[in-house]
């Protein structure tokens, strides 16, 4: 199933196409720090691309779970990419039970209109009211005053920030709590307001990595571009072309780094719009299809300032807000992006149902009170940046977090029997399978040809030619990087209680769909299909690794159970007293004996308990006198006219 993208900036853009922002109004927003996405402009978004990375999507870590280890949209990318503001105070504030009367004295007064009653929805206000109202005067009279240059800004950065930056399902509605904020034109600015769309984009990948769900909101530009800047297989070549839109005075800033992106593409070499594709692509993806830097020193310092000013609060790992919303930005788990060691990250306390709360039925609510407790954190930013050693060169097979990422994840999302033939990567195919299977039939045979009394000679011939199809087989299944490994590296003992629920893949439905519910829920038994059976089979051989110490055996579930709601505390017995680096004053989403009962069942170890099947077989009563003895005298009336009806019949 492909998501359905919600957005309501299209007729934004056509606006500002036909009738360019005059550049007194540009002025103020720029201090606002929404400048970068007017100059940034919007690329078409890819549906099925935004579905194969929400399939990725961990809500409990906010990381993307790829073949080369964890992967997120950071602050840095924000700030980057589009030039919002990441210092500052925190999105929320007071949000009172208003009339329609209340909202159109203050569109009146800080807009420059007043909306009819039937432009209102609740507390939201039509795009197209909005619209309209800008198309009446699209152009500023030359002897406007101040009051209306604020005015027209307020019109245009009240439609970036409700219809762009936190789009929400709706589509054509703009969420009216953002406009008092607005009302000061000289304080817009201090606001994170890039700490807010990652926090609002974050709620929204963590909604629709539910099976249940079939849309998603949020700046999905932002999530595009991103993927088009990181991974090399996703990313279509731009044609190079000099921008003629001339829409831009001069003495205003140069545009963010996203601003690349407004240019031809072409997809010759990367296809679009195909789902299959794209899932095949990242389960096929190897280390150097993966861009962790793609913003380089010398990138970082050709942009402009209001692009750079955050730098030193990349890395905080803090909570991050946008009113009723709070999420958790987690750098530590991809320090890679940063040019840093990643290590094994410590656990996080987080409520695995954090996505399901939200404002309905919360009016009259003070947001800064309500996360008093969290904002102190953001408030003190500085003291929660993570720091780690620079990686030279790339992670080794054997690193140990490489190791631990393998044991709690699971690579493959897409059906590895239908994955396009031409695309040779993690996912075996028919084909591979069965060059394989030949290479491994080469050394039975050449093994059982030599005998038990070899020569030397022979035998040196023999353990070469091991290697080299050895060495192949690990080509094909693009896992050559095992042929790197020490010779002393073997697996550990692994439980099935430290296996990390696998993800799920999107778009089960019907009879497949409760299936996998019931499974869920423990009310069926686990039966694996050809297709489940062929990727456990594909992951086996391709997890299997030797060992010159000792054979140490361990128990793997056949099919792991999927979790509906897991929880980071579920991972805390894989971290073992290894953790790197211990958060002391992380901030707890969760009462702890909420999170031990949540994970009770988990943490004892051992197979899921599954219920058995009850076979009901329905018997007939032939007579009446045989009911009325096995059920009572209380059901004689009924069974009275039960045998009415069959002598008429």
């Amino acid at each position: 199933m492909i998501l359905n993208t919600r957005k309501c900036d299209g007729k934004f853009w056509d606006l500002v196409n036909e009738h360019p922002i005059h550049p007194r109004v540009l002025d103020v927003i720029k201090l606002s720090g929404l400048y970068g996405v007017y100059r940034s402009h919007r690329p078409v978004i890819d549906r099925s691309l935004i579905t194969a990375l929400v399939e990725r999507w961990r809500p409990e870590t906010h990381t993307f779970h790829f073949r080369t280890g964890e992967s997120t949209i950071t602050l840095q990318d924000v700030e980057i990419l589009y030039g919002l503001p990441v210092k500052g105070n925190a999105v929320v504030g007071y949000e009172p039970q208003r009339s329609v009367v209340d909202w159109q004295n203050i569109c009146q007064r800080l807009l420059g209109f007043s909306p009819q009653p039937q432009d209102f929805k609740h507390s939201s206000l039509k795009v197209s009211a909005l619209n309209a109202h800008l198309r009446l005067q699209p152009r500023l009279p030359d002897l406007a005053t101040q009051d209306m240059v604020n005015e027209k800004a307020r019109c245009y950065m009240f439609w970036m920030i409700a219809g762009l930056l936190l789009a929400d399902t709706s589509g054509g509605l703009l969420k009216l709590m953002y406009l008092p904020m607005l009302e000061d034109i000289t304080t817009v600015g201090s606001y994170s307001w890039g700490s807010a769309t990652l926090a609002y984009l974050y709620r929204f990948l963590c909604k629709a990595s539910q099976s249940s769900q079939n849309e998603i909101a949020g700046f999905l530009p932002l999530l595009q571009i991103w993927a088009w800047e990181r991974v090399t297989v996703l990313t279509p070549q731009i044609v190079a072309k000099r921008d003629t839109r001339n829409i831009f005075p001069v003495g205003l800033p140069r545009g963010p780094h996203a601003a690349r992106w407004y240019a031809h593409f072409s997809w010759t070499d990367t296809t679009k719009h195909v789902l299959r594709v794209f899932r095949d692509a990242l389960d096929s993806m190897t280390e150097d299809q993966f861009i962790w830097e793609p913003y380089s020193s010398d990138i970082i310092e050709s942009l402009p300032e209001y692009c750079r000013v955050g730098r030193d609060i990349w890395r905080a790992r803090v909570p991050i807000f946008c009113w009723d919303v709070v999420e958790v930005h987690l750098p530590d788990r991809v320090m890679r992006q940063f040019g840093l060691v990643q290590a094994i990250p410590s656990s996080f306390a987080f409520d695995a149902t954090h996505f399901n709360h939200d404002r309905r039925g919360r009016s009259n609510t003070n947001w800064e009170l309500e996360h008093a407790q969290w904002l102190h954190f953001w408030n003190h930013i500085d003291q929660y940046v993570w720091n780690a050693p620079i990686l030279h060169g790339s992670l080794r097979y054997d690193d140990p977090y490489l190791i631990w990422f393998r044991r709690i994840t699971r690579f493959i999302i897409g059906n590895p029997i239908s994955s396009p033939q031409q695309q040779q990567g993690y996912v075996p195919n028919a084909t591979t399978y069965e060059t394989m299977v030949r290479h491994i039939h080469l050394m039975v045979n050449k093994a059982i040809s030599l005998g038990e009394n070899l020569s030397m000679e022979e035998f040196y011939g023999f353990r070469a030619m091991v290697r080299d199809e050895g060495s192949n087989c690990l080509a094909y299944v693009q896992e050559a990087d095992r042929t790197h490994v020490q010779a002393n590296y073997r697996r550990e003992e692994l439980m099935s209680d430290h296996l990390h629920p696998p993800i799920r893949r999107r778009g089960k439905g019907g009879v497949a769909g409760r299936k996998v519910r019931a499974i869920e829920r423990g009310r069926a038994p686990i039966e694996m299909s050809e297709d489940d059976q062929t990727t456990q089979d594909s992951q086996a051989v391709l997890n299997y690794e030797p060992t010159n110490i000792e054979n140490v055996t361990y128990t793997t579930p056949q099919t792991p159970q999927i979790s509906r709601n897991p929880s980071l505390s579920s991972l805390e017995n894989v971290f073992g007293s290894n953790q790197p680096q211990h958060f002391d004053n992380a901030p707890n989403f969760v009462d702890g004996d909420e999170l031990e009962d949540a994970n009770q069942g988990a943490s004892q170890g051992g197979e899921p308990s599954v219920k058995k099947k009850r076979t009901i077989i329905p018997k007939l009563c032939r007579t009446r006198s045989h009911y009325l003895n096995q059920h009572g005298q209380k059901n004689k009336t009924k069974v009275s006219v039960l045998t009415k009806k069959k002598g008429k019949g």
